[in-house]
């Protein structure tokens, strides 16, 4: 898989993400989805962040790379 699919599977994998835990918090909201949401769902989603960045990251080293290539 290269860095560029990496980044966009990683980026809509964080939007579902969102999309999907915003439709279900409007029927589940009580202390038990707040706290699913606090120790679950924000942890997941900087991680999800955390590896769209190393995989830009990863991107833009290999691009440098393969210009610097004779």
């Amino acid at each position: 898989m290269s860095a560029s699919v990496a980044v966009a599977a990683l980026t809509d994998a964080r939007r579902a993400l969102d999309a999907r835990w915003r439709a279900l918090r409007v029927g589940w909201d009580d202390a038990a989805a707040a706290r699913f949401e606090e120790d679950v769902i924000r942890p997941l989603e900087a991680d999800l962040k955390r590896a769209v960045a190393a995989a830009q990251e990863l991107q833009a080293f290999s691009a440098r790379s393969q210009k610097e290539q004779p």
